[in-house]
């Protein structure tokens, strides 16, 4: 004779297979709360992803800025043997001005010459410093930022606008007169660039060119290793395509000889 428990536990069975609409409810009730919290998972995932995004992206920009201009500034120094201090001046009165730092360097490195020529006794390099009263003896004793704003002062002197142009000329070559805006008023806009703390120094672009070229080895290790999957691929790519190629040109005979079936 059946126990009791055994009965009740037959019973319970038997309303469960019957009447399990409040089961099924329930559990379909609680997969919709998963449903629910995975999605919201997802959406705080996302919301997560772009904040970052938004934070990392721009903070690279600027390392990369900052890595390419004083990558700029530290081998101009080298070309031309004025501090990346005095660049960075230099750079921000020609932008006031409407030039750039490629044409300050442009200038620079034919003053030099200008200069160097003058004192190797070329006549119309010394008539070129004459014409802003100036010698190559005077000029050899400074360092090339002051001779180049002693000249650009003496240019500044000049009145005639025609006559200044070709004197610039003369010292600066062709950049000559698109570097002359900026001689007026260059020493306040030199105090300006520091006053606003837009001065590169010395060690910051020296920090700078080092970490642009370990950018410049990194992409180019990257460039190798395109190289190097692409040569291990190229047999086993080839022969896929030949056999498209090959499978393309089967299917277009069947075609011609079958266009009844089509």
């Amino acid at each position: 004779m059946p126990s009791a428990s055994g009965i009740r536990a037959g019973a319970a069975f038997i309303e469960l297979s019957v009447n399990d609409s409040r089961l099924i409810k329930g559990l379909q009730a609680a997969s919709r709360k998963l449903q629910s919290f995975g999605a919201g998972l997802r959406n705080i995932g996302t919301r997560m992803m772009a904040v970052g995004a938004g934070i990392v992206t721009p903070l690279l920009a600027s390392a990369k800025s900052f890595a390419t201009m004083g990558d700029q500034l530290d081998k101009m120094s080298a070309r031309t043997g004025m501090s990346v201090e005095s660049l960075s001046e230099l750079g921000y009165a020609a932008q006031l001005s409407g030039a750039g730092l490629e044409d300050v360097e442009t200038g620079v490195r034919n003053m030099q010459r200008t200069i160097a020529g003058a004192a190797a006794g070329s006549e119309s390099a010394a008539e070129a410093l004459a014409a802003v009263g100036l010698s190559a003896e005077q000029l050899m004793a400074l360092s090339p930022d002051q001779q180049f704003m002693v000249i650009g002062k003496r240019l500044n002197e000049i009145r005639d606008p025609a006559q200044r142009a070709a004197a610039a000329m003369e010292v600066f070559g062709r950049s000559g007169t698109t570097l002359l805006p900026m001689m007026e008023g260059l020493a306040e806009a030199r105090a300006e660039a520091k006053r606003l703390g837009v001065v590169m120094s010395t060690e910051d672009a020296r920090a700078a060119a080092t970490f642009n070229d370990a950018l410049d080895r990194m992409w180019a290790s990257l460039r190798s290793l395109v190289v190097t999957v692409g040569a291990a691929l190229s047999p086993l790519l080839t022969e896929i395509a030949d056999k498209i190629v090959s499978l393309v040109g089967s299917f277009r005979d069947w075609l011609a000889e079958n266009k009844g079936c089509i």
